[in-house]
């Protein structure tokens, strides 16, 4: 039996590949026996490409532009057809498009949607709160992120919505490379539709319509622009909404007494929070590209190497976390934590994230504050680009 798990071990390391499904089972053993070896490795799927997974070389790989660019793609190259506006810009370019995108995702911003999403989380509790069971991922996370992203934000109808997501999905989740391709095509297909369609239409104030009539730089933005940050907000909102909503509430629903205090004290959510993305980051990695020779942990690297950069390997660092696998709120470096990334392109939606994971974990408590994982139960996870629990099943007194 040793020997059997040895050698998938090894296969899952040489060939490591996010889209592996071997990794929904054994992901943060491989990330571990990975980092015993040393901080980056060469991975030969997809053509090849280099694996960062120590804490100090990713960090540095995302505060380092100038070597490490964004501009060639984050994802592996040739899955999608359209660039992700401005996460695959560099500076100064990715500048120019902050400026004009931050005030959209201010802290400030972000509260101004907490009332509707509260109202909405309550409903969705309304349905099942009598059951005294429910799966927490269909229930309420999926519809509770859709809610926010496609109608309160990107104000989409409930077709429009379901289209969008379905493409996402299957970009980000598939383990067939032709399949991811397809993905991303019809979501950017349908963007494309929906920003053709949105011209011909009074504007609604909203956020697509904000941007389309912005400016970067004293110029308008391009169609080809809006394109790329509508869909990049899509992909990179949605499913790591849902699976930080679903990795708290496994992580509440085993330790009974973290439970507890949260639902006594709701001013701990901002650690439950950061020790959760710590310890089960929603966004696994993001790819850069090599701009000059370079060494990085020990590995000699070239012009036009690609590189991963493991969020989740970062995080559960063994030099930088003490009991990285265990699950500790409270921590004194939990700051060093790197879940929404690092540098010039450190996630743009923090505050929506931790808003929305905080209106749905607190409304869910207070109603359903004795909820449980039941022990024996086995929990499957969707694994890619994200990664986060595919159920959360939970028992609760019913009321």
């Amino acid at each position: 039996m040793t020997a059997t798990v040895e050698f998938e071990l090894e296969g899952l390391i040489e060939n490591f590949d996010v889209h592996d499904e071997r990794l929904k089972d054994h992901f943060y053993e491989t990330l571990e026996a990975m980092r015993r070896r040393g901080p980056v490795h060469r991975s030969e799927a997809h053509g090849g490409y280099w694996v960062v997974v120590g804490h100090r070389e990713v960090t540095q790989v995302a505060r380092d532009w100038r070597h490490f660019s964004s501009a060639g793609g984050v994802v592996l190259a040739g899955t999608k057809p359209q660039k992700y506006v401005p996460v695959e810009y560099d500076p100064p370019q990715h500048q120019s498009f902050r400026r004009l995108l931050n005030p959209h995702f201010s802290k400030a911003a972000a509260a101004t949607f907490e009332p509707q999403l509260a109202v909405f989380a309550d409903k969705l509790i309304d349905a099942f709160i009598a059951n005294g069971s429910a799966d927490l991922t269909e229930a309420y996370a999926k519809p509770l992120a859709a809610h926010f992203f496609f109608d309160l934000f990107f104000g989409l109808s409930p077709d429009e919505a379901a289209q969008c997501e379905r493409a996402t999905n299957q970009a980000m989740f598939s383990s067939s490379v032709e399949d991811q391709i397809e993905g991303f095509s019809q979501l950017e297909r349908y963007v494309r539709y929906l920003v053709v369609r949105r011209r011909e239409l009074p504007s609604d104030g909203g956020f697509i319509d904000s941007v389309r009539t912005g400016e970067v730089d004293g110029r308008p933005v391009t169609e080809e622009e809006l394109i790329g940050i509508i869909q990049l907000m899509i992909v990179g909102g949605d499913d790591t909404a849902v699976h930080t909503i679903g990795n708290v509430l496994l992580e509440l629903g085993r330790h009974h007494d973290i439970r507890d205090r949260l639902a006594a004290d709701v001013s701990l959510m901002p650690s439950v929070l950061d020790e959760t993305i710590r310890h089960m980051p929603p966004a696994v990695s993001i790819m850069r590209t090599v701009t000059e020779d370079i060494e990085l942990g020990g590995q000699q690297l070239q012009v036009g190497d690609r590189v991963i950069l493991m969020w989740s390997s970062a995080n559960r660092d063994e030099t930088v976390f003490d009991d990285p696998a265990e699950f500790q709120v409270g921590r004194d470096n939990i700051r060093q934590h790197i879940a929404f990334g690092g540098g010039v392109h450190k996630c743009i939606g923090e505050w929506f994230a931790r808003m929305i994971v905080s209106v749905a974990v607190e409304r869910l408590l207070r109603r359903l504050p004795d909820l449980v994982v039941p022990p024996d139960a086995h929990i499957d996870y969707r694994m890619g680009q994200s990664r986060g629990p595919a159920t959360v099943p939970v028992t609760f007194t019913a009321s």
